[in-house]
């Protein structure tokens, strides 16, 4: 599936900065093209431009200019079938039902996850690539079959071999009306002299999804037969897995149609073609199927990288708190040293508050945090021997304290021997 997202373009809408941001290096790193509006009617006109290049539409119920509900229906205007998802977190009945009947595709909640949101976008598109295949495939069907009622007798029956179409040439030569034929037993122009086995044969061959292919005796209305050349085969639905009815064509084998053969074998190859086709898109689909295996895969791997960079931020802010606690433990000693001491210190204290300042702004800075650990371990270390160096230094004050302390002390003695 990762080559179904590579073929897709997405309108995104978001006037939050910090989600768009979120959500966009991915899926500009998946999908063939993001095109990234903040304005529902700045959307709009680039929808405009680019309708034919997009393949669905990702926007937010909540966003300036036009609301994404208006936005859908502007869309629909134009294109009905498109696949429009709304991103949200609220529940408004009256915005849910309108959104419905707009036909929104799917209604996606803020707290999805990147991995299901690409999936969901990926089964929208293959849905609609598939339904724009089989769509061009009926259409292909539908000029052969044009084709083949000019010269051929062409009829379609449902599964118990009721008639549900018959072409013109159908009519002439069995001399029915088409209100005399339709929702009858296909049975009904059937010759006596044909034997029953030949049929249980060819229903046999068809139900099991097989072409049948034989001369048959028919009887036209007036009781007069005619013989034909016939070919039916199944007709299945749109996923080309259950059959719906059957298709029979035939040729008259009199000699007024002898020259049209060649023509008659050129559309029967066509049909042919046309069949192996179908297959080939049933081979298509189930590439389709096992590429969306290979995309979840690729989706686990963006979300182990996710979880490593928020695990370096989450170690990144415990060395700042541990810093923090350090700091305060500092100036829970310098409140102990002496006057002078202490306005040395509080320089130091402001010069750390700075540092602290500089922290906090590293915090909002998350996303830049998660390209720049290395350069953040650095001054990690850095301001780490700055606090060590502070605390030498102060070791070293305290230490003259104690000598002059002694001096003191010693001085003190003197004086009390001179007194004595």
């Amino acid at each position: 599936m990762a080559n179904i997202l590579a073929k897709v373009t997405v309108l995104y809408v978001e006037a939050n900065e910090e989600l768009r941001k979120e959500l966009i290096t991915i899926l500009q790193s998946v999908l063939k093209k993001v095109y990234i509006c903040t304005d529902g009617i700045e959307a709009f006109y680039l929808y405009e431009k680019k309708k034919e290049s997009i393949d669905l539409v990702l926007a937010n119920v909540n966003i300036p200019g036009i609301n994404g509900v208006d936005l859908l229906k502007k869309i629909r205007a134009i294109d009905k079938d498109l696949p429009f998802m709304i991103n949200t977190i609220h529940t408004q009945t009256e915005l849910l039902l309108e959104a419905i009947e707009y036909d929104v595709t799917e209604y996606i909640p803020k707290s999805i996850s990147t991995k299901e949101l690409l999936l969901k976008i990926a089964n929208r598109c293959h849905d609609r690539f598939s339904y724009i295949k089989v769509a061009m495939q009926e259409l292909e069907m539908t000029r052969y079959l044009e084709a083949l009622n000019k010269v051929a007798i062409v009829s379609k029956t449902d599964l118990r071999g009721y008639i549900t179409y018959v072409n013109e040439i159908f009519c002439e030569v069995a001399q029915y009306e088409e209100s005399e034929l339709l929702g009858k037993p296909h049975n009904v122009i059937r010759h006596p002299d044909m034997p029953k086995a030949s049929f249980e044969d060819m229903w046999k061959t068809i139900q099991s999804g097989n072409k049948w292919q034989g001369k048959v005796k028919n009887k036209a209305k007036d009781g007069s037969p005619y013989f034909v050349n016939a070919t039916i085969f199944p007709q299945y639905d749109i996923r080309g897995k259950d059959i719906v009815g059957y298709i029979a064509i035939r040729f008259l084998t009199t000699d007024d149609e002898n020259e049209k053969r060649e023509f008659k074998k050129k559309v029967i190859v066509n049909l042919q073609d046309s069949r192996k086709k179908q297959l080939e898109l049933r081979t298509q689909n189930n590439t389709l199927e096992s590429e969306l295996t290979q995309v979840s895969e690729q989706i686990k791997e963006y979300e182990k990288y996710i979880i490593n960079l928020q695990t370096s931020l989450k170690e990144c802010e415990d060395k700042n708190i541990i810093k923090e606690r350090q700091l305060n433990h500092y100036e829970m000693q310098m409140n102990n040293v002496d006057e002078s001491y202490f306005e040395k210190m509080k320089m130091k204290r402001n010069e750390v508050k700075d540092r602290l300042d500089n922290m906090q702004d590293l915090k909002k800075e998350k996303e830049q945090l998660l390209q720049k650990n290395k350069e953040l371990d650095i001054e990690m270390n850095e301001l780490k021997s700055s606090i060590l160096n502070s605390k030498e230094k102060d070791e070293s004050q305290r230490k003259r304290i104690r000598d002059l302390s002694d001096i003191v002390n010693d001085l003190e003695k003197k004086l009390r021997a001179v007194d004595d």
